[in-house]
């Protein structure tokens, strides 16, 4: 390698051979092979399926030699455009999980784990990867003349040349999704370098911009005869900085085919983060075959999607312009769920789907189709408790829309009024700022958002197609902001949030009536009713339930636990204190928790086992929360959300107190009873009260009940739910909610 150019890149500018630079050349660092198309199926007039296919090879080295290792994967997916499926397949190297390991353990990059690492870690440590991600049970195999990859039997591609038409064959297998391609590939051009001179950030690349398909597919045991369009590209690592080879890298990529029969590629990279404005390198070729490159490209997002997966942001419709070209186009993807998961790439994803656009080239106007590849160098938050501010964020955009303070008389007669609705008399805005200003005075301060965490998480961990529960979120935050704003005017709370609480701002009665529309709005902005008759009613089943019995809840936690001290003062046995506070937060926390999970079973239409374990898993979480939210009470929270040591102001019998009240020696127990039945707290007393506490390590025990019993949960759910990235957020929420401090 000279230092401006590779010696294993084809000569500088020129039409590379297609023939040999298509081999595998161990010289590269990374290397892979891409093809792309839009089928239409017989009898069919326009695309209603669409492929595309990545074949993987990296060095360990950044430099490779002949006793270097290399590591294979492919990445593919069949998309079903007419019913917005995204079959997605990831295949890796048998060494993958040994490598992604090193990568992690602490003994070995001296960084503690972060977020859902620790979960990953766990899982390849059993000898498993999140789906689609499989692991090959052989080394890929490549055949130089001609040339072929092949792993397993999953992945495979085979080239041939006949004189001077160049074939591409595909046969890819994903039997979790009951999915068989098999499609080829012919040239109908000269390949086209991209770039100035073939290198575009340290990769050469070229590609054919445009072939035609043939071939078929089978979903579900279903044949489809398909021909289409199609597109190849080759690209070769020449770079020995980290910046070329490594994942820490973003990109936007789009291969657009025009309905003037030209063809677009278009790339931005960067190694931070990619701005909403970026300029792009575009080439364009023609239909005399003629290649054009422009650097006036200016690509412009307008519209973004946020998976509840990956809680990745990715462009869904952009704006395009570029004066040398006459261009000015709109482009949106055909639907936006469309990112595949895997393990080796920064946020646990990335975006590759199919774009549809119109717009003006040259004067003419146009349409066209391609597709966008969009990859991130990282996940928006390195830590669970960055996740949850993105949660917080993603979830108060959902509940603007279904608590709007600025709603129309029409948006108000729909959506709150129903049937009674009489149309005159009372403008919107005196139904905002009595019923929806109180409440989102609650929302905008932020909370920890885990409700809906575990709620989206569920349903698509249960779901193998992406499962957009966006509308749901409005049950598990509105259901809890109602609770939270009742529960502080029963409790005479001061502090919600950092903040007044609702009823200290906008007083007892409005937010009473606030609070509690709340558990009625719930269900409608869901739109419950718009679900299938059978789904809609064990939906509504489910909710009222668990309504029901936290107010059940509610009524034992007012009426208090006096009536067991006695007893428990007097011998120390605090088994039944115990299963009284388990009953009340049940009925209070962990059932509205599990109820949730329940319900993504119902709308994922999961089996009756894994039902059970499901809900179990939201009940055992819930309860966990309110047992360690009982310890950080003594302890204290940062940032001010609560007052410290609120629950022994109140005289309230939590966990921490049940605990020490088992610990405690008879004139102790005496001591912190008195304590806590003074009406009125010095300062003193509340010290004297946490001491005691303390003394017999009760908040430690606390988190070890908490940790116990979410562990021992885990190991009934481990084995009945396919292994996913949602299902490890479900294992980060476990060990977060116990190890938190806020």
């Amino acid at each position: 390698m000279n230092e401006d150019w590779p010696q294993h890149f084809p000569p500088r500018g020129t039409v590379p051979n297609a023939e040999l630079y298509d081999q595998c050349i161990d010289a590269c660092s990374l290397q892979w092979w891409y093809a792309n198309a839009h089928l239409m199926v017989k009898g069919e007039d326009r695309p209603s399926l669409a492929f595309f296919v990545s074949f993987f090879r990296r060095a360990e080295e950044s430099c490779p030699t002949i006793t270097t290792k290399h590591h294979d994967a492919c990445m593919w997916a069949l998309i079903d455009l007419k019913h917005q499926k995204y079959y997605a397949d990831s295949v890796l190297d048998p060494e993958s999980i040994e490598q992604l390991k090193l990568q992690l353990d602490p003994a070995v990059t001296g960084r503690k784990l972060e977020h859902v690492e620790a979960a990953l870690l766990e899982l390849l440590n059993k000898g498993r990867v999140p789906r689609p991600d499989r692991i090959l049970k052989n080394k890929a195999v490549y055949t130089q003349q001609p040339f072929s990859i092949t792993l397993d039997d999953s992945c495979a591609m085979r080239v041939a040349q006949k004189g001077p038409v160049r074939q591409y064959a595909f046969e890819m297998r994903n039997t979790a999704d009951d999915v068989y391609v098999r499609l080829y590939f012919k040239t109908q051009q000269q390949p086209v370098f991209h770039g100035k001179d073939g290198r575009v950030n340290g990769m050469y690349y070229y590609y054919f911009p445009s072939m035609r398909v043939t071939g078929f597919v089978v979903v579900k045991g279903v044949k489809h005869e398909v021909k289409g369009l199609g597109w190849y590209d080759r690209e070769l690592d020449g770079s020995v900085s980290e910046l070329g080879r490594d994942a820490k890298y973003s990109w936007s990529w789009l291969s657009l085919h025009l309905s003037n029969m030209s063809q677009l590629n278009m790339f931005h990279g960067t190694s931070g983060i990619e701005p909403d404005t970026r300029k792009m390198i575009v080439v364009e070729t023609r239909t005399d075959g003629s290649r054009h490159y422009h650097d006036d490209v200016v690509m412009q997002t307008k519209k973004t999607w946020s998976s509840l997966v990956t809680f990745m942001q990715y462009p869904v419709e952009f704006h395009i312009c570029s004066a040398s070209m006459g261009l000015d186009v709109t482009i949106h993807t055909v639907f936006d769920a469309q990112e595949l998961g895997t393990v080796l790439v920064g946020g646990a994803g990335f975006y590759e789907g199919v774009v549809e656009g119109s717009g003006v080239c040259g004067g003419e106007a146009l349409t066209m189709r391609g597709f966008l590849e969009c990859k991130k160098n990282a996940a928006p938050y390195s830590s669970t408790s960055e996740l949850l501010k993105c949660i917080g964020s993603y979830v108060h955009g959902a509940l603007e829309e279904v608590y709007p303070l600025d709603a129309s008389d029409s948006w108000v007669s729909e959506n709150v009024l129903g049937r009674n609705a009489i149309n005159r008399g009372v403008p919107a805005d005196k139904v905002c700022d009595t019923l929806f200003r109180p409440v989102r005075s609650m929302i905008d301060r932020g909370g920890k958002s885990w409700r809906s965490l575990v709620l989206v998480s569920c349903c698509n961990a249960l779901s193998r197609q992406y499962f957009d529960c966006r509308r749901y979120i409005a049950v598990a935050e509105l259901l809890h902001v109602g609770s939270l704003i009742i529960d502080d005017i029963q409790d005479n709370s001061m502090v919600r949030r950092g903040e007044k609480c609702v009823h200290v701002e906008y007083g007892v009665a409005t937010a009473i009536n606030a609070g509690s529309a709340c558990y009625f709005m719930a269900p409608r902005a869901a739109r419950i009713q718009d679900l299938p008759p059978e789904k809609a009613s064990r939906i509504y089943q489910l909710y009222f339930d668990v309504l029901l019995a936290g107010h059940a809840g509610q009524g034992l936690d007012i009426y208090g636990l006096d009536y067991l001290m006695p007893k428990v003062i007097e011998t120390g046995d605090v088994s039944t204190l115990f299963d009284a506070l388990d009953a009340i937060h049940t009925y209070k926390t962990g059932g509205a928790v599990g109820t949730l999970c329940a319900m993504a079973c119902v709308l994922c239409e999961a089996p009756a086992a894994l039902s059970e374990a499901v809900e179990k898993f939201g009940l055992t979480l819930g309860l966990a929360f309110q047992i360690v939210d009982d310890a950080l009470n003594i302890r204290g929270f940062e940032g001010n959300l609560k007052e410290a040591a609120e629950d022994i102001k109140d005289g309230k019998i939590t966990y921490p107190i049940a605990i020490a009240m088992g610990r405690l020696g008879a004139a102790d127990r005496h001591t912190l009873w008195v304590i806590l039945r003074k009406p009125t707290k010095e300062a003193a007393d509340i010290r004297d009260a946490v001491e005691l506490i303390m003394k017999v390590e009760a908040i430690t025990e606390c988190l070890l009940i908490a940790r116990h019993r979410l562990q021992e949960m885990w190991d009934s759910l481990d084995p009945l739910l396919e292994d996913s990235f949602p299902k490890l957020m479900m294992r980060t929420l476990c060990s977060f909610l116990v190890e938190r401090t806020y």
